[in-house]
C-alpha cells in the first residue's frame, strides 16, 4: 500500500469525517455537513449489494414479505476503508472516523486494518460509537457540524466521548421473525414472544443489543419507549432526538410530537433506518434516540 505523507504537507485542509451506511445520518445532513459514507454489504441470493447504494428498504421488505427471503450483511473491507481513506487524506490533515458499536459489527476491525495498511496512524482517528443507527449518526453530525465552526482537535474528541457516555437508543420491533430468520435471535425467546403476539423492548447497554422488556401491544410498546425517554430526560435543560423507523413513518410523528411535548429538543431528526438494518428488522421497528445537550453541543446546534 501507499504511505500517506505526514500532516506537514502545506495546503492541506484541517479536519473531515468518516462514517459508515449503518449510522443513519440523514443524506440532506450527509451533503450539508461533508460526511463521508462507507457502505456495509447485504447479502442475498448469492448477489452483494451496497448498502443504501445497490438496494433500498423498500425491495428488501418486498422481498421479505412475499418471498419470506433471508439476508445478511458484512463490513465492509479493509480494501474499501483504504480507497476512500487515501483519497481524503491528499486534501485533508485528519480524518476522524466515527462507526457503529465494535460489539456488533467488524467495521471499526476493517477501519483500523485498513489504517495500519497505508501508515497512517497519527493522521486517523477511529472512533468506536458502542451505539448504532442515529446514536452513531449524532456523533457524525456533531462532529462534522464542530469541524465547520474550527473547533480544535481535542474539543471534537471531547464532545464524542460525552455522546457516547449519555445517548440512549430505546426501540421495538414489530415482530421477531425477521431477526429470527437471520439467526439474530435464540429460537426460543422468538418462539415465546410469537405465540403470545408480545412485544419486545430493545436497547443497546455498552455497545450490545438487549431486550428489556416486553409490551402487549403495539400500542403498549410504543408507549413503553416514550415513557421510558421522558422518565430519563425530563430533568434535563436540553435534549437532542431522532427517531429512526423501518415503514413507519406516520407512527414515528405521532412518537416524535409526543416528545417535544414533554421535553425540550434543540435537535429533532426523523428518518428510516437504512437496509442493512430493515434487513434484520423487517418493516415495523422504531427507535427513538436521545441525548442530552452540554454547553459545547448547544453552540453547535442552537
Amino acid at each position: 500500500m501507499i504511505e500517506i505523507k505526514g500532516e506537514k504537507d502545506k495546503g492541506l485542509k484541517e479536519y473531515v469525517v468518516v462514517t459508515d451506511s449503518a449510522s443513519d445520518v440523514p443524506e440532506e445532513y450527509v451533503k450539508k455537513y461533508n460526511i463521508n459514507i462507507i457502505p456495509i454489504y447485504i447479502h442475498y441470493n448469492g448477489k452483494e449489494y451496497k448498502d443504501g447504494v445497490d438496494i433500498s428498504s423498500e425491495q428488501i421488505y418486498t422481498l421479505q414479505k412475499e418471498k419470506k427471503a433471508i439476508f445478511n450483511s458484512s463490513s465492509p473491507s479493509p480494501l474499501d476503508f483504504v480507497t476512500v481513506y487515501q483519497e481524503l487524506l491528499k486534501t485533508y490533515k485528519k480524518i476522524i472516523s466515527i462507526h457503529i458499536s465494535s460489539k456488533l459489527s467488524g467495521v471499526i476491525k476493517s477501519a483500523k486494518i485498513a489504517r495500519s495498511l497505508i501508515k497512517a496512524e497519527k493522521r486517523i482517528e477511529i472512533f468506536d460509537s458502542l451505539s448504532a443507527t442515529m446514536g452513531t449518526g449524532f456523533m457524525v453530525i456533531a462532529a462534522a457540524k464542530a469541524i465547520i465552526k474550527k473547533y480544535p482537535w481535542e474539543k471534537i474528541l471531547s464532545i464524542l466521548e460525552f455522546l457516547k457516555k449519555n445517548i440512549k437508543l430505546y426501540g421495538t420491533i414489530d415482530t421477531l421473525k425477521y431477526l429470527r430468520r437471520s439467526r439474530r435471535v435464540p429460537a426460543l425467546a422468538n418462539i415465546a414472544l410469537t405465540i403470545f403476539r408480545i412485544k419486545p423492548i430493545l436497547c443497546i447497554k455498552d455497545g450490545i443489543a438487549k431486550m428489556t422488556g416486553i409490551a402487549v401491544t403495539r400500542y403498549g410498546s410504543l408507549i413503553n419507549i416514550v415513557k421510558r425517554v421522558v422518565k430519563d430526560f425530563k430533568k434535563e435543560e436540553l435534549v437532542f432526538i431522532s427517531i429512526v423507523h423501518t415503514l413507519s413513518m406516520e407512527e414515528s410523528k405521532r412518537v416524535m410530537k409526543k416528545i417535544q411535548s414533554l421535553l425540550n429538543c434543540v435537535e429533532s431528526i426523523i428518518t428510516e433506518c437504512t437496509p442493512v438494518i430493515g434487513a434484520h428488522t423487517g418493516p415495523g421497528l422504531i427507535g427513538i434516540i436521545v441525548s442530552k445537550v452540554n454547553r459545547d453541543l448547544a453552540d453547535l446546534f442552537i
